[in-house]
């Protein structure tokens, strides 16, 4: 299992400009992405959920050049937005953050899922989860790896830096 705490990627290489960065063709990435699926059975390398739709890849160090297979891993939705918590919280605004939980980051993640299947609220995975004393995202490794990441079933962009500060993010 790889390492999983909330932590982050530079804006210059979130999607849109992967081609780019990544220097790789739309087909190359294509074919990168379903090889690496296909070796980890569409197995999130992170939380263990297995699913056909929405899987995509991440790069385990976070360098979006270096494709070499050992640095690829399959990832759901939810463990992305951890792994890429500066989109999750200021862009998405749907991860929040916490000093304290009773369970792990990937417990929090599997937990999470299943109450959320059975209609349960945020508020009450939340209590669930033991996640305390809520804090905000800043752009420092060694601060989040100490934090646990929370997928929020809140829809919308933050769009603007008030609504950010409102909710605790950094602007």
């Amino acid at each position: 299992m790889k390492k999983f705490c909330p932590t982050y990627n530079d804006a210059k290489n979130w999607k849109g400009k992967i081609e780019r960065e990544y220097r790789l063709s739309h087909v190359e990435i294509q074919r990168l992405q379903k090889e690496i699926l296909d070796r980890d059975k569409n197995k999130c390398q992170y939380c263990d959920f297995e699913g056909e739709k929405y899987q995509t890849i991440n790069h385990i160090d976070g360098d979006p050049q270096n494709n070499a297979k050992s640095n690829l891993a399959t990832v759901c939705p939810m463990c992305k937005l951890i792994l890429n918590t500066d989109y999750g919280c200021n862009i998405e605004g749907i991860v929040w953050l916490y000093t304290s939980a009773n369970v792990s980051q990937k417990k929090i993640i599997q937990i999470t899922r299943q109450m959320r299947s059975e209609g349960k609220t945020d508020d009450q995975i939340i209590r669930h989860l033991g996640l305390r004393n809520k804090v905000p995202f800043k752009r420092d490794r060694t601060y989040l790896e100490r934090l646990f990441g929370f997928v929020s079933s809140w829809r919308g962009s933050l769009g603007h830096a008030e609504e950010a500060l409102e909710y605790g993010y950094e602007a």
